[in-house]
């Protein structure tokens, strides 16, 4: 990816600070609210420093907390479809591990497709998948 180291450190330090924050609350509203950030910095970055790649993260990490965000809001209503075990401990896990390929300036796809593949565990077909141990990441 062609950012500057600056622009670089400055998202990872971010991403970084997320998932830490994320790690620590208790509440998972707060934590998707932590989560929702990410695209939003991406998002800006893009303003100062175009990069293919970077457009690709803030689709992804947008699309992931819309999908999370609904399932959330569903949930009370219709509980054929939980969060999986230890489902915000894995977004976090993500979250760093994207800010360790931003720092490093290494590929993102593989981590992308861990938060999408995380992502539709959230959805009524992944969820599905899930339960009949489909799409173990």
């Amino acid at each position: 990816m062609k950012l500057s180291k600056e622009l670089r450190k400055k998202l990872s330090k971010e991403f970084r600070y997320v998932a830490d924050r994320m790690s620590k609350e208790r509440d998972f509203r707060k934590k998707l609210f932590l989560y929702s950030n990410l695209g939003d910095i991406v998002s800006s970055s893009i303003d100062f420093e175009y990069a293919p790649q970077l457009v690709f993260i803030e689709l992804i990490l947008d699309v992931s907390y819309s999908t999370i965000l609904n399932r959330l809001e569903t949930i009370e209503e219709d509980k054929s479809v939980e969060l999986i075990p230890g489902f915000f401990d894995e977004i976090c896990r993500y979250t760093s591990e994207l800010a360790t390929c931003l720092e490093e300036n290494q590929d993102t796809y593989k981590t992308l497709e861990k938060i999408s593949e995380l992502t539709h565990k959230t959805t009524e077909r992944g969820y599905y998948l899930y339960t009949k141990g489909i799409g173990e990441i």
